[in-house]
């Protein structure tokens, strides 16, 4: 069973055009994911162009999360996937990343309606 903030190697994500394994972070909830074969994950990237990208959230590699680069999570790509396509998990984001990933995903998929022709609240 996944767990929210548990990070997995994704060995080739084709929706992508990745011929290499992409780490993964599990965003769904259990609830979502304990009944389901499928989950929902942001795939990482080491790509450095991704510094300063508002919506990239940077980790650091670590004892705790399994990286072995600097990557980068980009929140504006979620995904389902296949969770037996998946190997690990590698390791698990500490509670204060996943809740900044989490902010950054709202932020990207815009659920707290803040369209730019809004007043806001």
């Amino acid at each position: 069973m996944a767990e929210r903030g548990r990070l997995y190697y994704w060995p080739r994500n084709r929706s992508f055009g990745d011929s290499k394994r992409r780490p993964v972070v599990v965003i769904a909830p259990e609830a979502a994911t304990s009944r389901s074969r499928r989950w929902v994950v942001l795939p990482l990237s080491s790509d450095s162009r991704l510094e300063g990208q508002r919506l990239a959230y940077p980790l650091e590699p670590s004892p705790s999360n399994g990286l072995q680069l600097r990557s980068y999570v980009m929140a504006w790509l979620p995904t389902t996937v296949a969770a037996d396509q998946l190997e690990g998990p590698l390791g698990r984001l500490e509670f204060e990343q996943l809740a900044a990933v989490l902010k950054r995903l709202t932020d990207a998929l815009d659920l707290q309606l803040l369209e730019p022709w809004q007043a806001g609240p």
